[in-house]
């Protein structure tokens, strides 16, 4: 899905940002809820743990949480995320309150986007001036080659009409950057949305193509104008879905690296004009790059040429109002929520402006904000026990390695050197990116979040070509609260946004963070082995480290796992897709099996405490699975069951244990309960 204000264009070099006045202490560490970390009243006693384990530890936190009308999903990270936030906002208040701030200068850039952004009276009296003349632009063009100038100005701003553009490590020369182009240019979230027949997925056709010519209508078509370039955009993407790999295709790295001469490309898709788009993005001597897609790029230079002009017209017009509609007045906002928000997400209300500001000066300008952030969030000693707790996740994989009856030994000697080779980044940057270079003002919203993303597409070009800069943090600004691996870089990252209750508290029992921020940390390291990172060595690079055996082996254990997802109904005759989700369940088994080996290593000498009735390894698993309890809208679920790689709390949860013996052992579980999966039927891997 197309957003303005999404991140399309891949991590790109950092510098080192002016200098800020020194903010308050960091707070001290959030209490936890008693003895063990995790909260009693989120247990449902009702339920036997060996029958629905999700429901048993987060029954009572589903109950006394439900879906909050202004979100599509609501879970323990958005509780997180909600804390984050209001100390974000803390911070962008602040700076806009400041009298007089040295232009050019973080607070200045801060503050400003802040006040234009809340200025709602302003925003209202520009309705579409912001892209009025863009529009215009668009409506007089006459002929094809005008229609890629105008592809051309759009990429150049962020919007990315039809195509991605990209800075990437080299899959096969990881230490290098080179660009990359990829397919793209559809409005509705998946290929899938276009190409089911389900009643469903009809009717949010119908509903998207009504929603484009809504907006049509509010920029200043007519009605009948609006409704037929509606219909000439439905047809075009639909054209372009077709021609779109599918997810789990994308997922087996090498269907999407194709190193070709900028040559090439323009012979593959000659109406594109390669050398001007490269050119105007300054990447003028470029010799070759990623075309992750050749196929797509034939389809969409063949509707180049035989499309309707018009047709090209109202796509360039929906691309440039469907981007811009946040940053517009409260009619293209509301009705740009009343679809993406509440048909394609089942969110009932659309968040404060307070809150959706908080979010654009997060995606756009996160690195400054994050500065600040981390001066009051983070603290040096919640680093190092960080540090320390990867440090005991990867000595539990180092020693089961050696262990594992299906490896041979070359294999293993090559998986510890990957392990040994991981690196780590916790917290924030050692270097900030440096937006010196962005205008900020307080005049226009829209052209504030233009500059920041016209920004990131010149710091991604001028990326290519040059080595990796090991300290860029990509998409990740030091609120997230989320967690990552890079197969082609070989680290992990954890942002200062995700250490904290319910992940990680510095006081609480062991098995609380062992189970929370220790199976997050297992987790990404096991992203490394999964059925992507096993395609990857210690550098990073795409190559076969296994020997066939092996990799018969693990391709079979990893298809158990992409099995048993695949039976989980989301609704109806929608299931999960196994393929699509096999990494991250992979990950979260591996996570889990890490984790708690560590955890019961670091009790020897301990006495085994009874906590609550809870023992050790029950608390443990109570730690996991209190980090996934979640709402969600029976339409976000059907939108992720097509676009996410995760699968819902209630899989991650339940699908883990019950290829968990040690669960079973825990819980004292019968054979026959269904968190009891069948020796035969278990799946496992570390």
């Amino acid at each position: 899905m197309k957003r303005l204000l999404a991140l399309t264009i891949l991590a790109v070099a950092c510098a080192t940002a002016p200098k800020q006045p020194p903010a308050p202490p960091a707070p001290p560490p959030r209490a936890f809820l008693g003895p063990h970390g995790f909260d009693l009243s989120q247990i449902d006693r009702s339920v036997s743990p060996c029958e629905d384990f999700y429901q048993y530890a987060v029954g009572g936190w589903l109950k006394a949480h439900p879906l909050p009308a202004t979100y599509a999903r609501f879970g323990r990270f958005e509780e997180v995320a909600e804390r984050n936030r209001d100390t974000l906002r803390t911070i962008l208040e602040s700076d806009a309150k400041q009298s007089s701030p040295e232009p050019g200068s973080n607070a200045q850039k801060v503050g400003d986007f802040w006040a234009a952004c809340m200025n709602e009276p302003a925003i209202e009296a520009q309705g579409v001036t912001p892209i009025r003349a863009d529009l215009d632009r668009i409506d007089a063009i006459k002929a094809r080659p005008e229609v890629v100038t105008e592809i051309h100005r759009q990429q150049q701003r962020g919007i990315a009409p039809l195509f991605r553009f990209s800075a990437q490590n080299d899959f096969k020369n990881s230490r290098m950057i080179i660009a990359g182009v990829s397919q793209g240019g559809l409005g509705l979230p998946d290929r899938d949305y276009y190409l089911r027949d389900d009643e469903k997925f009809q009717t949010t056709r119908k509903q998207y193509a009504e929603h484009i010519a809504k907006m049509f209508e509010l920029a200043g078509s007519d009605r009948a104008r609006a409704a037929a370039d509606a219909e000439r955009v439905l047809t075009l993407e639909t054209q372009l879905a077709r021609a779109s790999m599918p997810r789990v295709d994308m997922r087996k790295p090498e269907n999407v690296y194709h190193i070709t001469p900028v040559s090439e490309l323009q012979s593959i898709a000659p109406l594109f004009d390669w050398t001007q788009f490269f050119s105007s993005i300054a990447l003028g001597d470029l010799r070759s790059l990623n075309v992750a897609q050749p196929e797509f790029f034939k389809e969409a230079n063949r509707l180049l040429a035989e499309a309707p002009l018009e047709s090209w017209k109202a796509y360039l017009r929906w691309n440039l109002l469907d981007a811009a509609a946040p940053t517009l007045s409260s009619p293209f906002v509301n009705q740009d929520f009343a679809f993406r928000g509440q048909i394609l997400s089942g969110q009932r209300e659309i968040q404060p402006r307070w809150q959706r500001c908080v979010r654009a000066a997060d995606m756009t300008i996160g690195e400054i904000l994050g500065q600040e952030y981390v001066k009051r969030a983070f603290t040096p000693e919640a680093k190092v026990k960080m540090n320390q707790l990867i440090d005991n996740l990867v000595a539990a994989l180092r020693e089961d390695i050696p262990m594992l009856g299906w490896m041979g030994m070359q294999t293993k000697q090559a998986a510890l050197a990957k392990l040994d080779a991981f690196r780590r980044r916790i917290g924030y940057p050692d270097k900030w990116i440096d937006y010196s270079s962005v205008n900020v003002g307080r005049d226009s919203y829209a052209a504030n979040v233009f500059a920041a993303q016209a920004f990131r597409v010149r710091r991604a070009a001028g990326r290519v070509g040059k080595p990796d800069d090991p300290n860029e943090w990509g998409f990740f600004t030091p609120s997230t609260v989320n967690a990552g691996y890079s197969p082609t870089r070989n680290d992990i990252t954890f942002p200062a946004g995700i250490l904290q209750p319910p992940f990680y508290d510095p006081n609480a029992d062991d098995a609380y963070n062992y189970g929370g921020i220790g199976m997050v940390i297992g987790h990404e390291m096991t992203h490394g082995f999964d059925d992507q990172g096993a395609k990857f060595d210690a550098e990073g690079n795409l190559r076969n480290w296994w020997s066939d055996e092996d990799l018969k082996n693990f391709q079979s254990r990893a298809e158990c796992i992409a099995n048993q997802y695949g039976e989980y109904v989301v609704e109806d005759n929608l299931k999960l897709q196994g393929n699509l989700v096999t990494g991250e369940a992979i990950a979260d088994l591996g996570g889990m099996t890490l984790a708690l080996r560590a955890y019961q290593k670091s009790l020897a000498g301990k006495d085994r405490k009874i906590i609550d009735g809870f023992t050790p390894e029950q608390r443990f698993f109570l730690g996991f699975a209190q980090v996934w309890g979640q709402n969600m809208a029976a339409e976000e679920a059907r939108r992720r069951a097509l676009t996410d790689s995760h699968a819902p709390g209630p899989a991650r949860v339940n699908l883990t244990v019950q290829n968990m013996p040690e669960f079973q052992d825990a819980w004292n579980c019968p054979q026959g309960m269904k968190m009891t999966r069948e020796a035969a039927k278990r799946c496992g891997i570390w």
